[in-house]
């Protein structure tokens, strides 16, 4: 077992120096604050709505939780540990993380921002096993990888023996899943969903876990494109993913459910956006020097930056940029680059305490 710990260590230490890779995880996380931004800011709080610039950015961010999903696919599949071994490694690195930051948020939120009773607070804690609140939404993030860590040494064995064509045969069909929630709405049918059945035909082959086998794909085989050809084609694929997306954006019928639908991290066109993205930056090189020891510190906290930003989130609006006259967009980008300064300087200054490395790295 222990020559089998050391030798996954040692793959996954030589992928998690790879420049690119590093890149991939800042894009992300600095696009998981811009949502939350663009919530804030453009979706509300202020009550000036503003509609066009909401589904602007929010076409934009879409790609940033599928890519640390197809991050994750190029970092851990296939794994080499069995079952056991693994859930102890991964498992118990989100879960405690998942329960000290979920009681911190409802805390935070509950006492400090909405000045809650005791016995909401209370109850709001006792729930986070179940659910992440109102007052975490962005945490919903660990239950699903929670979900993935639990299929990855299940599903690794196919993956070490499956060929090129196999996969995508596989990807073909998780491609095509893509489709279906967008058919369910032209047509209120679905492969066998009914009041009674949510899963569809396809559904064991849909959701998250294609995005992981994409990363495992694109990293295993495509590297043998040329960088013109993969940039040309990231670049495509982003544009018509952001355009469709938009597009749907303001051509549905406007509410929250149908907004959502159109922004559903697993659908057709946020695909497109994803898979562009990580096209555009795969396989880049970079010369030593500030930038790229910047984007590899940031990368290295990017899961506490992740966890935290919240919190600065909604103190940053309310105290900073509701009260500036700025355009949506460029209020968006300033309150985005400073949450995630302040996030950085946070998790920098949080892992400096042993015990709490564990609950941000």
């Amino acid at each position: 077992m222990e020559d089998r710990l050391r030798t996954e260590q040692a793959i996954l230490k030589y992928k998690e120096k790879i420049s690119w890779l590093d890149l991939l995880k800042v894009i992300a996380v600095f696009m998981v604050i811009v949502a939350h931004a663009n919530d804030s800011i453009i979706l509300n709080q202020d009550g000036n709505f503003n509609f066009e610039w909401g589904t602007y950015i929010g076409s934009l961010y879409r790609f940033s939780v599928p890519l640390f999903v197809l991050i994750s696919g190029v970092l851990l599949l296939p794994t080499k540990l069995n079952t056991i071994d693994f859930y102890k490694k991964r498992l118990w690195r989100i879960l405690p993380a998942l329960l000290f930051w979920g009681v911190a948020y409802v805390w935070f939120d509950g006492w400090v921002l909405q000045h809650k009773s005791w016995d909401k607070i209370w109850t709001d804690i006792i729930r986070l096993p179940l659910s992440f609140g109102d007052a975490s939404p962005h945490l919903w993030y660990l239950y699903m990888l929670a979900g993935l860590y639990l299929m990855i040494p299940i599903i690794s064995p196919w993956v070490a023996k499956a060929t090129k064509r196999e996969l995508e045969l596989v990807l073909s069909i998780f491609i095509f899943s893509t489709f279906i929630t967008y058919l369910k709405f032209l047509t209120g049918l679905a492969f066998g969903v009914s009041d009674w059945n949510e899963f569809h035909s396809f559904y064991y082959l849909s959701g998250f876990i294609g995005y992981l086998l994409m990363g495992y794909y694109l990293y295993t085989y495509l590297p043998g494109w040329s960088i013109l050809t993969k940039r040309t084609t990231g670049a495509v694929l982003f544009l018509t993913g952001y355009g469709i997306t938009y597009y749907l954006s303001i051509s549905v019928p406007f509410s929250i459910p149908n907004i959502e639908m159109v922004w559903y991290y697993c659908s057709p066109n946020v695909l497109l956006e994803a898979v562009g993205v990580f096209l555009m930056v795969e396989g880049m090189t970079f010369k030593k020097g500030v930038f790229i020891r910047i984007i590899q510190t940031i990368a290295k906290y990017s899961f506490g930056v992740f966890l935290i930003h919240y919190f600065f989130i909604g103190i940053i609006f309310r105290y900073l940029a509701a009260q500036f006259d700025l355009h949506e967009g460029l209020n968006v980008l300033i309150s985005s680059l400073m949450t995630l300064l302040l996030s950085f300087v946070a998790v920098w200054l949080l892992t400096r305490l042993n015990w709490m490395q564990k609950l941000l790295m």
